[in-house]
């Protein structure tokens, strides 16, 4: 009894402290307020065939920011590809002057490189940072992502949710998607910002140089945006979450088991340089989990089974109403049942990296 009163005391403070609830007080991002200049930075290792895509995807935004009175730019960085990628952007872009490509040889297993290089060419006061395999949402993506920039926040985290699909991998992808932006989310409403997404986060110029750009974990493969938005919280930074649907990203997640094991592994090499404390908050819903398993096992009743149902339905409203604040489907709340399969999986993933393979960005 008593692991599953701890169990399900440690799921209601995180469900008060760092969930749904405290989500639906996310601000919408609809500051007065509007900067002059902002340039999306994205980088490209070996993505020809994305190429079209992308700039078909970013003209409408930058043509509704135009319009609003933004001089928004792309800066575009060829890092290192191998295939017809620097030919596909000369031939999608020549046309547009807001396009600017940059040629990066690739000397290490990481973006930040890219990265780096992208924003010292930009020319905008607001960078605002996506992938390739990303598109807005909405034509009103740059300028959601970038109101207030300076006078509201130092940083901006946006949402990137994958593309739609009814395939156990494709629900997977999107129920962890889902889950990581609601932590995320939680924990910059709460005070304590840690997570940020590089397919869709905007920052102040001034910020940037603050932090160093990403001096500090050059050295990883990941960390690009959480670490850094570590690092900028460090300096002061005030980081608000932009959950409105017309703020977001999709994006097109690996297609295979195999690669999205590979992209997690990836990842994971970044949390390796966390804060002791911040793993150890992070690590408490499992713990809770843990514990109201091994209650139920150990005391079979009635009390253990209910107290453990609470918590799961604790979790589930939480989530829904996440989902409902950004503007997602609040009935795949159920999904969440599928929790247990997504960490097996991140247990695979992790393993693999620890044990093997590579971590390398594509």
């Amino acid at each position: 009894m008593t692991f599953s009163a701890v169990g399900v005391a440690i799921h209601g403070w995180w469900a008060w402290r760092f969930d749904g609830w405290a989500s639906m007080s996310v601000d919408s991002g609809k500051d007065a307020s509007l900067e002059k200049s902002c340039t999306v930075v994205v980088c490209l290792h070996n993505e020809e065939a994305r190429v079209a895509a992308l700039v078909t995807g970013l003209s409408p935004a930058l043509e509704a920011a135009t319009n609003a009175g933004l001089n928004a730019s792309v800066v575009a960085v060829n890092h290192g590809s191998t295939d017809g990628t620097s030919s596909a952007l000369a031939a999608a872009t020549h046309a547009d002057p807001r396009w600017n490509i940059v040629h990066v040889p690739r000397s290490r297993a990481s973006k930040k490189e890219a990265l780096v290089a992208g924003v010292d060419a930009a020319q905008g006061d607001v960078l605002v940072v996506t992938d390739a395999d990303c598109a807005p949402t909405d034509v009103s993506w740059l300028i959601r992502m970038t109101q207030g920039a300076g006078a509201a926040w130092d940083v901006n985290v946006g949402l990137s949710f994958p593309s739609c699909g009814m395939t156990f991998l494709q629900r997977l992808q999107r129920l962890e998607a889902r889950r990581v932006a609601q932590k995320a989310v939680g924990a910059i409403v709460a005070g304590r910002p840690y997570l940020g997404f590089g397919r869709n986060m905007a920052f102040t110029r001034d910020m940037w140089n603050r932090v160093g750009g990403m001096e500090g974990h050059n050295h990883l493969p990941s960390g690009d945006d959480d670490l850094w938005l570590q690092a900028a919280v460090k300096q002061g930074a005030r980081v608000r979450a932009n959950v409105h649907l017309q703020a977001q990203t999709h994006s097109t997640w690996p297609s295979t088991w195999r690669a999205w094991r590979r992209q997690k592994t990836r990842h994971f090499t970044a949390s390796k340089a966390y804060p002791a404390a911040l793993q150890f908050r992070l690590g408490l819903p499992a713990l809770g989990w843990l514990l109201l398993f091994a209650g139920v096992v150990h005391n079979p009743t009635g009390t253990s089974v209910g107290l453990a149902a609470l918590a799961l339905t604790m979790r589930t409203l939480t989530f829904g109403m996440f989902l409902h604040r950004a503007g997602q489907p609040w009935r795949e709340a159920w999904e969440l049942v599928l929790e247990p399969f997504v960490s097996a999986f991140r247990t695979w993933a992790w393993w693999k990296g620890t044990t093997s393979e590579s971590t390398s960005w594509k």
